[in-house]
């Protein structure tokens, strides 16, 4: 993945940094939105005024993202295909089609996946900083409620590894098992495609459910923690829609963290190939 990064760093970085753009803006919201309820109250209209700016710029740049990235991922799709497939001629056709499908899976992360995880991470660490200078019985909350989690998931890295890569080894087998035309066979390759979505599936259902006790702790506490302590009424609505937006963060990292540990699989499944292909006969 890193030499994807690299190689094309031109398309990349244009559309990267629109989605910083995007997810600044986004971030903004519920602190503009308290800024217009507490002017609203006051009898100002410049909070509206600047609710109305942020909105209308922000969706502009986000149009304009999404634009430029399905046109960008398109073309790099197409150019590393057709080089995958040329360097994987001599494997089988099950192997090169399970791998053009495994190539498909990284350039979509880079397409809706990756942004969506900046966006994640932005909004964890603004949300983090604001709350901070906001509340800081709620920001020492979820700041805890961080460490928590990063220590769940770390302790599952290893078994959703190892689960992925026994389910990338039948998909390469998927193609030979349907053209052999043996009901065995095929039901043999089912069956353990089956055994090891449900082992990828409990293991997330587990994880996400440990998480969520932890994150309905913060809700609780936050509400009540900034209700007590907080006297404007703009000031407790921004802490509480910046919980709200910290615990969706948190919540997607742990995702898009299981869906890097797949894609380093198929990396270097697809290295291996590029590797035995260069090799002198």
């Amino acid at each position: 993945m890193h030499m994807l990064l690299k190689r094309f760093a031109g398309r990349l970085t244009l559309t990267l940094s629109m989605v910083v753009l995007e997810s600044a803006g986004w971030l903004l919201f519920p602190l503009v939105i308290g800024r217009a309820i507490d002017g609203v109250l006051s009898g100002s209209p410049r909070g509206l005024y600047e609710l109305a700016g942020l909105g209308i710029g922000t969706i502009f740049i986000a149009i304009g993202r999404r634009v430029v990235d399905s046109r960008a991922y398109a073309g790099i799709y197409v150019r590393l295909g057709e080089e995958m497939v040329a360097s994987a001629a001599e494997r089988s056709t099950s192997t090169r089609t399970a791998r053009l499908g495994m190539l498909r899976e990284i350039v979509e992360f880079f397409e809706p996946s990756l942004p969506q995880l900046i966006t994640s991470t932005i909004g964890l660490t603004g949300t983090i900083v604001i709350l901070s200078k906001l509340n800081v019985h709620v920001f020492l909350g979820c700041v805890a409620v961080a460490v928590a989690t990063g220590i769940l998931y770390a302790l599952t890295g290893k078994l959703t590894t190892r689960y992925n890569e026994g389910l990338n080894d039948e998909h390469e087998r998927q193609v030979d098992a349907v053209d052999s035309g043996d009901p065995v066979r095929l039901g043999e390759h089912l069956r353990a495609m089956t055994r090891w979505n449900i082992r990828l599936s409990d293991l997330e259902a587990g994880t996400f459910g440990i998480n969520w006790v932890f994150m309905m702790g913060l809700l609780v506490f936050a509400v009540g923690i900034s209700a007590e302590r907080t006297v404007e009424y703009g000031a407790v609505f921004a802490i509480v829609m910046y919980v709200f937006q910290f615990v969706e963060s948190l919540m997607a990292l742990p995702f898009y963290y299981q869906q890097w540990l797949r894609l380093r699989e198929i990396s270097g499944r697809l290295a291996r190939v590029g590797a035995e292909a260069g090799a002198p006969a």
